[in-house]
């Protein structure tokens, strides 16, 4: 295994890894969400019912309360008086109706808006003694009852000040003191013309809200605690069956391509021998043949050299594949090793009636580099450009050496590449969707990618559909005398 094969797997199962990290990062993420979502969900809910209720309440008691009692009593000096008496058993009877109702009292408007003051209580005619609703023996002062005619701020209550008077209402807010937490709700007194008169307001202990809250949502979040649980289980189940098959995949590619490359290998012998015995025949080292059998006999010669082509095409391929591209470097003439493929690419284009336009330098150096790879690029990409240009089409070859680089430029005016397809074109067995009556094995810019990339050099493209291609190639030349000093 080849270190960049170690590094590349190291790096993907890190990269699962850290996949299989941000799957549970996110379903956790999730999960305290929705609970979160939930849990406000059910206090509202809560809360909207328990306001409904109080509202019913309260609206039903301001109709038992009598206007001319409350009209009578003003002061403490009517704390005695028997309008004082009925309105506070109407309260007291209303209180112990609802066993929840921690308290029930009646208030009018002031001159100041912010300050009401009260007129009765559901406690206000209790002994002093039993004001010690804490029962440290202590009456303290938040415990005092309020009596008739004391004020009462209300600025911090918007909903008592700004609302009680026209319509039965409860607060939108939970109340919590010393001692509970509370919800209020009013509801206005009219008098017998239907004005208000005053406002009758009940404060409900709700101490177990939270708990109600949390025995409502306890189902919820379990069901979704659970089937988070479930998904998370299938997404990692889902990851290995994935980073599995894909190893099953890769490993299915790997011996693909050796047996490729063993078959290739097999195939390389006979088949130049098969080219040598051919041109042995040609040259009439086996006796002189007649016209009709030396014409066979180039048939086969050129059905050999195609053969023996496509298996250097295959074992390039194969090299690519699993990383033993082998760079042999030597100092090749640069200018000699474009005549020799520019006089096998004329030839090409002649015989399918495409215009060859070369722009060459006219000084070429003499690199050390790669001439194999050199012509694997350079022929595959002239070869393609002229074979899916249509007759009388155009192939254009730009070359200039430049900075110590090969910088060469093939266009054609062929069928080019569909634009969705693009992304796919150095794909090996790739072929685009436009050329599939053409024939072709989708090796050739597969194995020049790999040539180019070996080099250390850069290849690119640019194309429309119909309108031809431009695959632009830059590869460092390394200097000949340079490196025989």
């Amino acid at each position: 295994m080849t270190k960049k094969n170690s590094h590349t797997k190291l790096s993907e199962k890190i990269y699962a890894q850290g996949r299989v990290v941000i799957v549970l990062g996110v379903c956790a993420a999730l999960a305290v969400l929705i609970t979160y979502v939930l849990y406000n969900y059910t206090q509202v809910l809560l809360k909207e019912r328990l306001q409904e209720r109080l509202i019913a309440i309260v609206s039903t008691a301001a109709q038992e309360i009598e206007p001319n009692d409350i009209l009578y009593v003003q002061s403490t000096e009517q704390l005695y008086s028997p309008q004082m008496e009925n309105l506070v058993n109407t309260l007291s009877g209303i209180r112990e109706a609802n066993p929840d109702i921690t308290y029930a009292y009646i208030m009018r408007r002031t001159d100041d808006i912010n300050t009401f003051e009260f007129v009765a209580d559901a406690d206000s005619l209790l002994p002093y003694e039993e004001w010690d609703f804490n029962e440290n023996g202590i009456v303290e002062e938040d415990e005092e009852i309020p009596l008739p005619g004391d004020p009462f701020d209300v600025s911090e209550y918007p909903t008592l000040r700004d609302e009680a008077f026209y319509h039965a209402v409860a607060s939108n807010d939970l109340e919590e003191d010393q001692w509970s937490v509370q919800l209020s709700a009013y509801a206005p007194i009219l008098d017998k013309n239907g004005n208000p008169l005053s406002i009758v307001g009940i404060d409900v202990t709700i101490n177990n809200f939270k708990e109600r809250t949390q025995a409502m949502l306890l189902p919820f979040a379990l069901f979704i605690f659970f089937l988070i649980f479930l998904l998370t289980l299938l997404t990692l189940i889902l990851v290995r069956f994935y980073n599995e098959r894909v190893q099953v995949m890769r490993e299915i590619d790997r011996q693909k391509d050796e047996l490729l490359s063993i078959v290739s290998h097999q195939l390389a012998t006979p088949v130049s021998s098969m080219k040598w015995y051919l041109e042995m025949m040609l040259d009439g080292d086996v006796g002189k043949l007649t016209k009709e059998q030396s014409d066979h006999v180039k048939t086969l010669q050129t059905a050999a050299a195609s053969l023996s082509d496509l298996v250097a095409m295959i074992l390039d391929v194969s090299r690519i594949q699993l990383g033993r591209m082998k760079v042999d470097k030597s100092d090749v003439d640069i200018g000699e090793f474009f005549n020799e493929v520019l006089t096998v690419i004329d030839a090409k284009a002649e015989q399918q009636g495409v215009e060859f336009v070369k722009k060459l330098p006219k000084k070429w150096p003499v690199a050390n580099t790669d001439k194999r790879l050199l012509h694997m690029t350079l022929e595959n990409l002239l070869s393609n450009a002229v074979k899916y240009t249509p007759k009388k089409g155009k192939v254009t070859l730009n070359v200039d050496i430049k900075d110590n680089k090969l910088l060469y430029t093939v266009t054609d005016t062929g069928c080019g590449i569909p634009k969705n397809e693009q992304d796919k074109i150095f794909g090996k067995l790739f072929r685009a969707s436009n050329v599939q009556k053409v024939d072709g094995n989708g090796f050739g810019l597969y194995a020049a990618k790999g040539a180019v990339e070996a080099l250390g050099g850069k290849i690119a493209f640019t194309s429309a559909e119909g309108k031809g291609a431009t695959f632009v190639v830059s590869i460092p030349l390394e200097s000949a005398n340079k490196k025989k000093k």
